[in-house]
């Protein structure tokens, strides 16, 4: 958090903002694989790059949910910021067919996971849904991914929340 320190007292840009989260993304998805791990077979560990995968997936989905439901900013602030978010996941996946299929992909899990937060009743619902469907794109029917969920969209919300009193550099 040396970043978030650092920028109390001056304005950031919306690019670098999202540029931290990014960070906090791969080190969320860093630990929660480190976790699990430690938990799985040899047969499931063979899956993990695709469970680290899912894992990011459903990170960015939680970290943009809460970027769009997050009051401490207006309306314009997190339209900004959605769009420097969802930019720099562009650059991440890269050109190309390969480019295409991993948005492609972001966009299935975002609709999948954003189904769950429409339909589910109270977080009891929505963490069990979040968790059997991280369970169900990881292709692993596993009860860790019940409370593993859960931690994951917390930890995104209290990423966002710190990030509250940044402020920003709106063109």
């Amino acid at each position: 958090m040396k970043w978030f320190k650092s920028q109390r007292q001056e304005a950031v840009s919306p690019e670098a903002f999202t540029g931290f989260l990014i960070k906090i993304t791969y080190d969320a998805v860093k630990d929660a694989s480190q976790t699990l791990e430690k938990y799985l077979n040899a047969a499931e560990r063979s899956k993990l790059p695709k469970v680290e995968e899912e894992l990011l997936f459903f990170f960015v989905f939680a970290l943009d949910y809460w970027i769009q439901t997050n009051t401490a900013r207006t309306q314009e602030e997190r339209r900004i910021l959605r769009q420097a978010f969802h930019a720099h996941l562009a650059n991440i996946a890269g050109g190309g067919n390969e480019g295409q299929a991993e948005l492609d992909t972001y966009q299935e899990r975002f609709t999948a996971y954003g189904q769950i937060v429409n339909e589910a009743k109270g977080d009891n619902a929505k963490f069990t849904g979040f968790g059997m469907k991280l369970s169900e794109f990881c292709g692993m029917p596993h009860a860790l991914f019940l409370v593993l969920a859960p931690d994951l969209f917390t930890k995104a919300l209290e990423s966002v929340s710190k990030l509250k009193s940044v402020q920003l550099k709106l063109r």
